[in-house]
């Protein structure tokens, strides 16, 4: 299996590119997600699938949302602040569902990407906010190679029959300028990735919650950090045999292909959004609506989570936050 090398100035770019070259070199690889008719026979092709490592070099270059997107991409980014982690399964029922065969019910939670991070669950049911010595080891030394985060917990991931965090390890890390400054410059690593479906709001989620961190560096440092470059590896980046359809169309049934749609990347990026009118469409309207009452019922939002909502959307607002 070979490692593509996709680099990008800026989100929408980079993610064509990533499909633009999974499309085309991707190997035809079975998954356990692939479809089967009652006699057992998959009605799914096999999935493109290639190990790819993708470079965006301003991961904050306008237009920063790229058009196609499948979750509500403001709700995703307060996830990834950590608004639903009290809503995640503790250490203790996590290991006697282990021990019952791994079978969870489907309206538990076994792990969030922001839970991981911010409280990592112990064996013996203590927690660890890996983010928060991250930033203060990055702000006492630079260049440090230990700034690492891991979401995966062996004692539990590998004998659950859910799906683990695709998410694996996160490092923070800054080079300096000859000026005193800083470039921030994180890395992320995921051992499988839904090219089509979720690299592109992972990444602008991912980076939200990256540039709130590069502030707490820059404040603890007592210096100007600037976003620089956020490169992200992908063990497996693949494209579904069920999408097949959509990504290269399927002229039997009528479909018109993503490549039909955005015949170039230049058309891609043409079709994103800038980040001011994605916030006014989208970002902030959906985290008004988890103020709504009803939201805040049916998440049980702590009187914390309901801060930091509010926060968000005045950061957000007043240009403090890039969404």
């Amino acid at each position: 299996m070979a490692t593509l090398h996709v680099v990008g100035d800026s989100v929408p770019q980079a993610y064509y590119r990533a499909i633009k070259g999974v499309w085309e070199y991707g190997l035809a690889m079975r998954t356990e997600y692939d479809r089967k008719n009652a006699a057992g026979e998959y009605i799914d092709p096999p999935s493109r699938d290639i190990s790819v490592l993708v470079e965006v070099r301003d991961p904050f270059l306008q237009p920063r949302f790229p058009p196609i997107s499948f979750c509500e991409i403001g709700v995703y980014e307060a996830e990834l602040m950590g608004i639903k982690n009290h809503r995640v399964l503790p250490m203790e029922k996590l290991l006697e569902a282990v021990k019952s065969g791994g079978v969870l019910p489907s309206t538990i939670w076994p792990y969030l990407y922001s839970q991981r991070l911010m409280a990592h669950p112990d064996i013996n049911g203590k927690t660890l906010n890996q983010l928060a010595m991250a930033i203060d080891m990055v702000a006492k030394t630079p260049y440090t190679r230990r700034a690492m985060c891991s979401t995966a917990v062996p004692d539990v991931d590998p004998f659950l029959k859910e799906d683990i965090p695709c998410l694996r390890e996160l490092q923070l890390r800054c080079t300096e300028n000859p000026d005193g400054s800083w470039n921030f410059c994180p890395r992320t690593m995921w051992r499988s990735r839904d090219l089509y479906k979720a690299w592109g709001d992972n990444v602008i989620a991912v980076t939200f919650l990256l540039q709130t961190l590069m502030s707490e560096i820059s404040k603890k440092a007592g210096r100007i950090v600037h976003f620089g470059t956020y490169a992200d590896y992908s063990c497996s980046l693949h494209i579904y045999g069920q999408d097949f359809g959509a990504v290269g169309g399927d002229e039997g049934k009528g479909l018109k292909s993503f490549f039909d749609t955005f015949p170039d990347e230049d058309a891609f990026i043409a079709r994103s959004l800038p980040s001011n009118i994605a916030a006014e469409m989208l970002v902030v309207p959906q985290l008004q609506e988890l103020l709504s009452e009803s939201k805040v019922k049916e998440w049980d939002f702590p009187p914390e989570t309901i801060d930091l909502i509010t926060k968000l959307i005045e950061k957000i607002g007043d240009g403090t936050l890039i969404c």
